[in-house]
C-alpha cells in the first residue's frame, strides 16, 4: 500500500540578525505549520550550522527546502551580506541531507510572495485598477533599500522574479532643500551618494542629523550633528515634540515615494508598487498624511503613467518567508522552482 502521508517542507527566511525558520506540510489551499522557529543567525559560524541545529532537533523528513537570504545570488552560490558565511546549495543539501534545497534572494522571495498575501496584509495607498498578472514592484526600506520584481511567464499562470540592485542607483535631487540634503550626506559619506543612504534605518538618521544641524542653526557641511538611532527617530515623531524628527520623517516618506515613482516609470507594473521593509512598518501611521503618493505620481509629462500603477503598503512582515515557502512547493512537486532567477 502506497504511504499517503504528505510531503514535508522547510523554509526560512534568514537576515543577518535573525532566522526564522518553518516546517509545513501542504492542507487544501493552503499550508500546515509543524515546527516554527526564529533563532540568532549571528551566533551561528556558518549557514549550515545554522539550518542544522533546526533540523536535527525535528526528526522530520524534509522533501524539499527553500531559503530566502539577504544577499546576491549566483548559480545557487553567495556570500551573505552582513555575515561572513559563504553558502553554496548543494553544500548545504549535502551536508544537511536534504534532497531538494533552494537559496533565494530575499527580493526575489518578495516578489514570488506577494500574491501569498490576505486582503488585510495590504494597506492600498492609490489603488488603480490591479491586472493580476502585470508586472510587480517591490520595495523594500529596512537596513538598506532592497529592490526585486516579477515578471509573468508566457503561459500567464506563473512568474519569474528577478533580483534588482536598484535601490542603490544614484541620488537624484528635486529641490534646492534636496540639494543641501545631497551635499550633506556627501560630506557624511564621503563619497557617491545613493538613495539606499537615504531611504533606509541610517538614512532616516541622517535626515534626522541634517535637520537637528538647521534647527540649532549649524551649517550642513558640518559633520557634527545629533544623532539618533531609527527607531528613536519614530518614536520622536510619534511623540510629536520633536520638529527635527517630523521633517526627518516626512523627507524620508517624500523620497520613498519619488524612488517608488520612479520604479513605475521603469517597470510600468500593473500588478502593482509594493512597499515593505522594517522602516516603512514602523511609520505606516505616517504614511497616509505624508507626501509619500503625491512624490509617486509627480512625474511630469509622465504622471498619467504612474497613476496607473497600484501602490500598497505590506503590513505582514513574513513576506520574504511566503515567497521561500512556495519556492519549496514548487521545489518538492517538480524538481525545481517554476523561477531560477535568484
Amino acid at each position: 500500500m502506497a504511504d499517503s502521508k504528505p510531503m514535508r517542507f522547510l523554509a526560512g527566511d534568514i537576515g543577518g540578525t535573525k532566522a526564522l525558520l518553518e516546517i509545513f506540510e501542504r492542507a487544501g489551499k493552503g499550508y500546515r505549520t509543524i515546527q516554527r522557529t526564529e533563532k540568532p543567525s549571528g551566533q551561528y559560524p556558518t549557514f549550515e550550522a545554522l539550518l542544522g541545529d533546526f533540523v536535527q532537533s525535528q526528526n522530520v523528513e524534509i522533501g524539499a527546502a527553500a531559503f530566502s537570504v539577504a544577499a546576491p545570488l549566483h548559480e545557487g552560490r553567495g556570500r551573505f551580506t552582513n555575515l561572513p558565511w559563504q553558502m553554496d546549495e548543494a553544500v548545504a543539501a549535502r551536508e544537511l541531507g536534504l534532497p531538494r534545497l533552494r537559496l533565494v534572494n530575499d527580493f526575489v522571495a518578495a516578489a514570488l510572495g506577494i500574491p501569498e498575501l490576505a486582503p488585510a496584509d495590504l494597506l492600498w495607498l492609490h489603488p488603480a485598477t490591479l491586472n493580476p498578472r502585470g508586472v510587480r514592484v517591490v520595495l523594500g526600506a529596512g537596513t538598506g533599500l532592497g529592490m526585486g520584481f516579477a515578471t509573468p511567464q508566457a503561459d500567464g499562470q506563473d512568474f519569474d522574479a528577478w533580483p534588482s540592485e536598484g535601490g542603490h542607483a544614484d541620488f537624484a535631487p528635486r529641490s534646492d532643500e534636496e540639494v543641501e540634503i545631497w551635499r550633506w550626506a556627501h560630506q557624511v559619506i564621503q563619497g557617491r551618494v545613493g538613495y539606499e543612504r537615504l531611504i533606509s534605518g541610517s538614512g532616516l538618521s541622517l535626515l534626522y542629523a541634517f535637520y537637528e544641524a538647521q534647527r540649532q542653526g549649524r551649517a550642513p557641511e558640518t559633520r557634527e550633528a545629533t544623532a539618533l538611532t531609527p527607531a528613536a527617530v519614530s518614536e520622536a515623531y510619534r511623540m510629536g515634540r520633536d520638529p527635527s524628527a517630523r521633517r526627518a520623517v516626512d523627507k524620508f516618506l517624500d523620497l520613498l515615494g519619488g524612488f517608488a515613482g520612479n520604479a513605475a516609470l521603469q517597470y510600468l507594473p500593473s500588478g502593482g508598487v509594493y512597499l515593505a521593509g522594517g522602516v516603512i512598518a514602523h511609520l505606516a501611521s505616517a504614511v497616509p498624511k505624508s507626501p509619500l503618493l503625491r512624490s509617486f505620481v509627480d512625474k511630469g509629462r509622465l504622471s498619467d503613467a504612474v497613476r496607473r500603477c497600484p501602490l500598497a503598503l505590506v503590513r505582514n512582515p513574513e513576506l520574504e518567508l511566503m515567497g521561500a515557502r512556495l519556492v519549496a512547493v514548487q521545489l518538492g512537486a517538480s524538481g525545481r522552482p517554476a523561477s531560477r532567477r535568484s
